[in-house]
């Protein structure tokens, strides 16, 4: 095995052991242990995060901060990662402490100095949006985290009515439009619900766990309606090109003829507010037939909105 193997395959070792000894390492390499030491050294000039432990036991330690061998990556796979992160530079919060800077920088490094050129240009041509999502979510890491291990976690939520504390197991994080999303098992309603990130203010761990939750897969492919009601909406070619652009609308739209086109799905009734406002955005363009219940919400919000800029019946 020559020296370039086996330092791949050492990486992959003091990753996974966390601490061990030069004697380990001769012995899983069947290499003498002058030399281990050789090559632990050679791991640590390469970055790794290795500190050699003093006394009596002595040996080596791996930081948290894991560094894994290098992956090969075609010129189309660098392009996609590039053309993601340009996406996810758009967002104030990321996770896991995820530095795009640092990681373009490395991948900037490596590259020859045609592809560099043509890489650096993509930076200056190519942008996913034009403003940066300024929402702060401090708790972001703290959530993901929790939905890895199935955590029972307690929150302060500040909802559009109130400041509410809630047990809660998060199932995953997903972003959408600018904000992050978690849907989670709200313990005392035994029901899921969805939470905006950005709305948790506060976050306490019980490392209490709890088992048999759906996937985040499953609850974007079967999410849960406790309360089911149909939803029916008459819609022209302005309010159908609207919603094709609502990635969960996009499977429940019909076309009838050219300006004539419908929404219908079965939502759940607590989703009424959340709809009222989707559906004002549409103005004229919408008519929602059914439920009698999102109906009524809009002729409110109406009311409100003729009351509040005093419009006067002719």
């Amino acid at each position: 095995m020559n020296k370039a193997t086996i330092l791949f395959d050492l990486i992959w070792f003091v990753n996974s052991k966390k601490e061990f000894t030069a004697r380990e390492v001769a012995n899983e390499f069947n290499v003498s242990i002058r030399t281990a030491h050789r090559y632990i050294t050679d791991l640590s000039d390469m970055g790794i995060p290795i500190y050699s432990k003093q006394g009596k036991n002595g040996g080596y330690k791996v930081l948290d901060n894991q560094v894994y061998p290098p992956i090969l990556f075609s010129k189309d796979e660098i392009f996609a990662i590039l053309f993601s992160f340009n996406y996810l530079g758009n967002y104030n919060n990321l996770p896991f402490s995820l530095s795009i800077t640092s990681v373009k920088e490395k991948i900037y490094s490596l590259l020859p100095k045609d592809t560099l050129k043509e890489f650096k240009e993509l930076d200056d041509s190519l942008h996913i949006n034009e403003y940066r999502f300024e929402r702060n979510t401090p708790f972001l890491k703290e959530i993901i985290t929790a939905a890895i291990n199935k955590n029972i976690v307690l929150i302060q939520y500040n909802s559009s009515k109130s400041k509410t504390d809630k047990r809660i197991v998060p199932i995953g994080v997903y972003a959408y439009d600018g904000k992050w999303y978690s849907p989670a098992l709200d313990i005392e309603l035994m029901e899921y619900r969805l939470y905006r990130v950005d709305r948790i203010i506060d976050f306490k761990n019980s490392m209490d766990t709890y088992e048999n939750l759906m996937s985040l897969k499953e609850w974007f492919y079967n999410y849960p309606i406790n309360n089911p009601v149909n939803l029916y909406v008459q819609l022209n070619k302005v309010a159908y090109l609207e919603c094709t652009d609502i990635y969960f609308l996009q499977n429940d739209l019909k076309c009838i003829n050219d300006n004539y086109y419908t929404l219908e799905k079965t939502i759940d009734l607590s989703e009424i507010p959340f709809y009222t406002k989707i559906l004002l955005k549409l103005g004229t363009n919408a008519k929602v037939i059914e439920p009698s219940e999102l109906v009524d919400n809009l002729k409110r919000e109406i009311m409100c909105m003729h009351k509040l800029y005093d419009i006067k019946s002719k």
